[in-house]
């Protein structure tokens, strides 16, 4: 099978400019069919992809290429990379001298019951070598016959390439529904708020979240899913803070409380270990254990670290005030953000392998579930402040895991323990209050 490569002038000031400039290569690597009960067959998905290079073939910002798929998999293979979005287009770079590569996912979300109707929900994404580059949102309403799709969607994926092309230098785009406005590179290495915590060697990246408010719980991206304590959806207006970038790693873990997974293992009186290794994120931690950790960080560097509360960790999840409304934190689809039962091989996998989310946090949905410092309680449907829950039987835990359904990735879903247990797939991230 070959890639069908296109080129698009992503980051100049306007189309009218882009005589000046010299072609950039875009390849379409794939289309997803995120699809249950109506599937997109092959033939739709290749004629997607003929459909766009007939879109673009045309114009002066654009070349059309091929590539063997099989290559570019041997390459990944041959690093030793996982097969990510990232390293795809990595890959794609190094050997072919291709600026950005396409994923786009193709979802039916509504059919009428005459079956003559359908809603198609198409997500594009751009990756460049280097770093991710944005993200496009659309729906389309198809009628009559799910043939036009292909049409329809390579309309969608021009349009969205052209707005591109006039967007501002500054790469500043704005979302499908004209409510938000986002930079077209995720990368956070030059936000001047972001630091790194060093103590005990640990080299925690910490985000800065910028406090606001947003609405906590059953939002309507989560469709049907929520459950009952998803509900009342409600404002909550957050102060501002810091969060780690990823789910603490055995090796920090193991810096500051002295114990290793194995031994954190017998704790648990457990006989199994899901991924051992310094950059694994660290599990078998109660609730308990892990407000220890962050008490003893917190001697140490005279900072105030803490468990998320579980309004900042879904504020986080969300991608605070830069949040596309994702039902999972980066992406309507959790297998490019996430490690679950779907793809994680009934293992963690090392933290900030997948995509960043909107700030730049890693692996908020799967992986490992994330303690928060909550007690479980149901919620109100009343404007919170800085809400904190602070007595109860169990803590409340966040994101899902390695070994969950897509369901319990959600950025709403909620989930609670006893403050004791520690379980295989139970981890935790910090916070630090400025």
């Amino acid at each position: 099978m070959y890639l069908l490569f296109l080129c698009v002038a992503m980051s100049i000031p306007c189309i009218a400019t882009a005589q000046f400039f010299e072609k950039q290569k875009v390849v379409v690597w794939e289309i997803i069919d995120n699809n249950n009960d109506v599937k997109v067959s092959s033939g739709i998905k290749t004629e997607i992809k003929s459909k766009m290079i007939e879109a673009f073939q045309g114009s002066r910002g654009y070349e059309a290429f091929e590539c063997n798929t099989a290559d570019v998999e041997q390459y990944i293979k041959a690093k030793g990379w996982s097969m990510s979005p990232q390293n795809i287009a990595r890959a794609v770079g190094a050997k072919y001298g291709v600026n950005y590569v396409i994923f786009t996912s193709i979802k039916i979300l509504e059919r009428s019951n005459s079956y003559d109707e359908y809603k198609v929900h198409l997500s594009s994404e751009f990756y460049s070598s280097e770093t991710q580059k944005s993200e496009r949102m659309a729906y389309v309403d198809i009628r009559s016959d799910n043939s036009l799709i292909p049409g329809a969607c390579a309309e969608l994926l021009s349009n969205l390439l052209q707005e591109n092309l006039s967007a501002s230098n500054n790469s500043s785009y704005s979302s499908s529904s004209g409510s938000s406005s986002y930079s077209s590179q995720y990368s956070t290495s030059n936000r001047q708020s972001d630091y790194v915590e060093t103590a005990y060697g640990l080299n925690m990246k910490m985000i800065f979240v910028e406090g606001g408010t947003f609405t906590m719980g059953a939002t309507a991206e989560q469709g049907s899913e929520a459950d009952d304590d998803e509900y009342p959806a409600h404002e909550v207006e957050l102060s501002s803070y810091y969060i780690a970038e990823c789910e603490v790693t055995q090796a920090q873990w193991q810096a500051v409380m002295g114990t290793s997974i194995y031994q954190q293992r017998d704790k648990a009186d457990a006989s199994s270990t899901y991924g051992v290794g310094s950059n694994y994120p660290m599990y078998y931690v109660s609730w308990y254990e892990a407000q220890e950790f962050c008490q003893k960080l917190s001697i140490a560097t005279g900072r105030t670290y803490l468990l998320p509360t579980e309004a900042q960790w879904e504020y986080a999840a969300r991608g605070g005030n830069q949040s596309k409304r994702y039902k999972y934190s980066g992406l309507h689809q959790l297998s490019a953000v996430g490690w679950y039962e779907g793809n994680s091989g009934d293992s963690t996998h090392p933290v900030g392998q997948l995509r960043a989310n909107e700030l730049g946090i890693k692996d908020m949905s799967g992986n490992v579930y994330e303690w928060c410092s909550d007690y479980y309680s149901s919620y109100s449907s009343t404007k919170q402040y800085d809400p904190l829950c602070g007595s109860g039987k169990y803590a409340v835990l966040r994101g899902g895991g390695w070994n969950s359904s897509a369901s319990n990735c959600r950025v709403s879903n909620r989930n609670y323990y006893t403050p004791s247990n520690r379980d295989d797939d139970y981890g935790f991230r910090v916070v630090c209050i400025p």
